[in-house]
């Protein structure tokens, strides 16, 4: 049975800093947990505004256009597609702190780089011509590659800071005309589904009166201990939308995580409509392993199940000095793309 939904959406940021005069491009990146470089100071210029577009475009986690398969936000307008979705690092230390940099610096000017790097990438995205999602992850400072569950000792102090925190996030977005923001993505793959329904609608609260464009909610559909797995309902906080998070080039069972099927999607799918969010886009799909053209397949299947033409559809991308991860740039993916524009 195909899932219709009645929007598009969903991309996120990208990235880079020619509109702010070249440089690094900001956040070295939770994957490899590289060190961050700042930018040169930008300022959003007055003519930003947000675009209507269904977003068909990448995802890319590593908060640094520089390090993915394209290299600007040029490159992925040039190659066709309209949308650019990236992840953006709260860090936190080992003391259940809030935290800037990699490094594990909390003080003024470390913030204001950590807001000045997402600045300039988005105003490169934006001047491309690009659709602008913005979706929160943490990382535990200091540390190298996938991002995963909060320590339960620093868990709750983490994300009551994070509450803490959205206001000045959603202000900066705003001035950005940024069209989507998810405050935490995956918030139960880093602290569980009970730390995601104790935090996350009060994180989208938080951040609502300061963000005028699309809020949208992703949980991990597919987590092996998520709330489909569990069958348990998420709260979604409200928010405008729902982005469908299948991160696997797999459709049959045996091949995805043990129990897992598109009736887990149905099922987050379903409970989103209860709370009166019926505004579905898929906004990360894809493997993070490099995958041949055999799994073309699986993926226009997902596209066409949750209506991606229609609604919008972004594929994971990964950092492009991570050996055998999925690259999007020049391969069959691209042209998947591509086709539905």
């Amino acid at each position: 049975m195909k899932r219709s939904a009645r929007v598009f959406i969903a991309t996120v940021l990208v990235a880079a800093l020619s509109a702010c005069g070249g440089g690094d491009g900001g956040d070295a990146g939770a994957e490899n947990g590289g060190r961050e470089q700042s930018s040169p100071q930008c300022e959003a210029p007055r003519d930003l505004a947000r675009r209507s577009d269904v977003p068909v475009g990448v995802l890319m986690p590593a908060g640094s256009l520089q390090r993915q398969s394209y290299t600007s936000a040029a490159d992925i307008a040039t190659a066709g597609l309209n949308a650019v979705s990236l992840g953006f690092e709260f860090y936190f230390t080992a003391t259940g702190d809030l935290a800037y940099d990699f490094d594990g610096n909390a003080d003024d000017d470390a913030k204001e780089r950590w807001k000045n790097n997402l600045r300039c990438t988005v105003i490169e995205a934006k001047q491309a011509g690009l659709v602008v999602a913005v979706w929160g992850q943490f990382i535990e400072a200091g540390r190298r590659g996938e991002p995963g569950t909060m320590p339960e000792s620093v868990q709750n102090d983490v994300l009551e800071s994070a509450v803490g925190m959205m206001p000045e996030v959603a202000k900066l977005l705003e001035e950005l005309q940024v069209e989507f923001w998810s405050p935490v993505s995956e918030l139960d793959k880093f602290a569980g589904p009970t730390g995601h329904n104790a935090y996350f609608a009060r994180m989208v609260e938080a951040g609502r009166p300061h963000f005028y464009g699309t809020m949208y909610a992703q949980p991990n559909i597919l987590q092996r201990d998520g709330f489909a797995a569990q069958q348990l309902e998420p709260d979604l906080g409200g928010v405008d939308a729902l982005g469908i998070s299948w991160i696997s080039y797999e459709c049959e069972e045996g091949k995805l995580p043990p129990g897992a099927s598109l009736a887990w999607a149905d099922f987050i799918v379903d409970a989103a409509a209860a709370q009166g969010i019926t505004r579905v886009f898929v906004s990360e799909v894809g493997g993070t392993q490099a995958a041949d053209e055999s799994s073309r397949p699986c993926l226009e299947k997902l596209i066409d199940y949750w209506d991606g033409a229609t609604n919008g559809v972004v594929v994971l991308d990964r950092p492009n000095d991570q050996p055998g991860g999925a690259v999007v740039k020049g391969n069959w993916q691209e042209d998947v793309l591509r086709s539905l524009r």
